[in-house]
């Protein structure tokens, strides 16, 4: 199997990952490892302020949308070997993330990194396969 296949397998399985978070959060399927997983970034200071602000569904749910939309771009650049739409959609993902963790802090720095890392390091596979 060629790099370019592997690595477009892998874009793939993580747009399904994104999909089907994306809609155990949205309450369509009830996923809870998954669903948690994404969740369970946010700092529990975060978390607090959102339920006294009476909110949190609505946060949640504008959360699911963009972790769906990824998931749709990254399916579509795998089956399609259009790399550079996977590319930016994790290093988008990537500085949303640094910008949560360590400007804001509303996410927690050790999960925050595994996400951080992971998508700098598939962005940086898909920009080496373009070329």
């Amino acid at each position: 199997m060629k790099m370019n296949d592997i690595l477009s397998n892998v874009i793939i399985i993580n747009g399904i990952y994104d999909i089907l978070c994306a809609i155990s959060i949205l309450k369509i399927v009830d996923i809870p490892v998954i669903k948690d997983l994404h969740l369970s970034m946010f700092t529990t200071m975060f978390t607090n302020m959102l339920k006294k602000r009476d909110n949190s569904e609505d946060l949640e749910r504008f959360f699911a949308y963009w972790i769906f939309t990824y998931g749709i771009i990254r399916i579509y650049s795998g089956y399609y070997k259009k790399y550079g739409l996977a590319e930016i959609s994790y290093y988008i993902e990537a500085v949303f993330i640094m910008n949560e963790s360590f400007i804001n802090g509303t996410m927690k720095i050790d999960r925050s990194i595994f996400v951080i890392v992971f998508s700098l390091f598939l962005g940086i596979l898909c920009e080496f396969s373009r070329n």
